[in-house]
C-alpha cells in the first residue's frame, strides 16, 4: 500500500463515529515547536505557577528552563 493510500485510510478511520457509545472529550493545546518566551509563559501559566518563577526562567535563559521542567 502507498503512503498516500495509507494516509488516506488514516484518515477515514479517524473521521469515523465511534461506534462502541463511550467518548471522552480532551482539551488539548498545540504550541509550536522551539522553545521562546511566548512557549515558557505558556508552559508557566498551565502548570499554575507563580510570578516570581517564570521571571526567573525567562531571566535564566532556556538551559535553566529545560531543567526546572521536569
Amino acid at each position: 500500500m502507498a503512503d498516500k493510500e495509507k494516509n488516506e485510510f488514516v484518515r477515514q478511520v479517524a473521521d469515523q463515529k465511534y461506534e462502541f457509545g463511550f467518548t471522552t472529550n480532551v482539551h488539548t493545546d498545540i504550541i509550536d515547536k522551539g522553545l521562546n518566551e511566548d512557549v515558557v509563559r505558556l508552559i508557566s501559566q498551565k502548570k499554575g505557577e507563580p510570578e516570581w518563577l517564570l521571571d526567573f526562567r525567562l531571566k535564566a535563559g532556556p538551559e535553566i528552563f529545560q531543567a526546572t521542567l521536569r
